[in-house]
């Protein structure tokens, strides 16, 4: 059975309670629980998370649809909504946002278990699919659009790459190119032996780390964040005596 990082946003604390429970006997680990909108935001900030459960109703001006907005385009991980209102018009606006399942209210832990599967792994086919699609660069090249030129950066030049919005910052020693796409879209195109994944806002050239002290790197003279998620990850690159 594989264990996942799971996000649960419901504003019913005994419904929530529930959940977890169900999810931590399913072996997977809950990275945080949110009744709002705002709660989801300060979560994801300091957490990664592999799918997210929704209730549509929650607590505040924004509902579970906002939220599903905000982790299809901020964050790039799959979501299934959970409802006790699965009447058409809720169903079609829910829709809208892709998600990657439903879950209506009362269901169980097979239930839980199978869409949460489901849910990653269509995820990960959809992915995959756009990789084979447009992929830029290989091992050796990289061309990045601007203005109406096509510029060639080498991959080991690079310092590290930042989300800035809906676009990306590559920065190397001398210059910055900013190139309109997503973290998740340029980290699936990377090579994986040359960068690492430190926050959801950067990837890093592993042989440009200089320092790691507690939750930053330093690159030059930059201090880039390192999220506890990614900490491991990182970590288990480096070659330490």
């Amino acid at each position: 059975m594989n264990s996942y990082k799971v996000l649960v946003v419901e504003d019913d604390p005994r419904i929530s309670e529930s959940l977890s429970e169900m999810l931590e006997i399913l072996n997977h680990e809950v990275v945080g629980v949110a009744e709002s909108y705002d709660e989801v935001v300060k979560i994801m900030e300091k957490n990664d998370a592999d799918v997210a459960l929704l209730d549509i109703q929650i607590k505040g001006d924004k509902t579970g649809i906002d939220v599903a907005e905000l982790l299809k385009n901020d964050y790039h991980i799959p979501f299934l909504f959970t409802t006790a209102f699965a009447d058409a018009d809720t169903i079609k606006r829910a829709t809208k946002h892709s998600p990657y399942g439903y879950l209506v209210k009362p269901y169980g832990m097979k239930d839980i278990n199978a869409g949460i599967e489901l849910a990653v792994n269509n995820h990960k086919n959809v992915s995959s699919l756009k990789n084979e699609e447009g992929n830029l660069f290989n091992t050796d090249n990289l061309f990045v659009k601007v203005n109406s030129r096509l510029v060639r950066i080498e991959p080991k030049d690079i310092l590290f790459v930042e989300a800035k919005g809906d676009y990306v910052l590559f920065k190397t020693k001398e210059k910055g190119y900013i190139v309109h796409s997503t973290i998740k879209n340029i980290e699936s195109k990377l090579d994986p032996s040359i960068f690492v994944k430190v926050h959801r806002s950067y990837i890093v050239n592993v042989s440009k780390i200089v320092d790691i002290e507690e939750n930053n790197l330093l690159i030059g003279d930059l201090v880039i964040p390192i999220s506890r998620g990614q900490k491991g990850t990182l970590l288990g690159r480096l070659n330490t005596i």
